[in-house]
């Protein structure tokens, strides 16, 4: 009789379980940067170079760098201490830090936060344009997620 019960049980969670529709992952900023500037994300920053940094979110910075270049640093996990962080330093090997190398980090008095990659620009202006991009992107997954595509017919012979 209990065994019969755990059956139905099981096959009724199962069942209700499978026919909840699947939430969309949205892709992460980083994917969508990399897409939208074809840069592959292993741009360097000379330490000596950086003028200021800005907190975008808890994974995102902007940096200033020598003769108005701009740059945008994803960290390989949230740093909550960014957002009100008065400085951060960069941390790497021979002055410099680079995207996708392993030891290289923005490190602030609370935490250190290793850099996943590093987008470089002409400009501010640009880097802000390819962010407010990448968040229209992501908006728009998130309001009309992509419907399934259908399976093409095959063609008739």
């Amino acid at each position: 009789m209990f065994r019969t019960l755990f059956i139905i049980l099981l096959a009724s969670v199962s069942v209700a379980c499978s026919t909840q529709p699947q939430k969309q992952r949205l892709p992460s900023m980083d994917s969508l940067f990399a897409e939208l500037t074809e840069q592959d994300g292993r741009a360097c920053i000379r330490s000596s170079s950086a003028n200021g940094f800005s907190a975008i979110d808890d994974n995102l910075v902007s940096i200033s760098g020598h003769r108005k270049k701009h740059y945008l640093v994803t960290t390989l996990f949230s740093c909550h201490s960014l957002d009100f962080s008065m400085g951060v330093a960069l941390v790497g090997t021979f002055s410099e830090v680079c995207g996708g190398r392993a030891g290289d980090a923005l490190v602030t008095r609370e935490e250190s936060c290793p850099i996943k990659h590093i987008y470089a620009f002409e400009s501010r202006d640009d880097a802000m344009t390819v962010v407010k991009m990448a968040e229209g992107k992501r908006e728009a997954l998130r309001q009309f997620p992509a419907a399934p595509q259908p399976e093409p017919e095959p063609p008739e012979s």
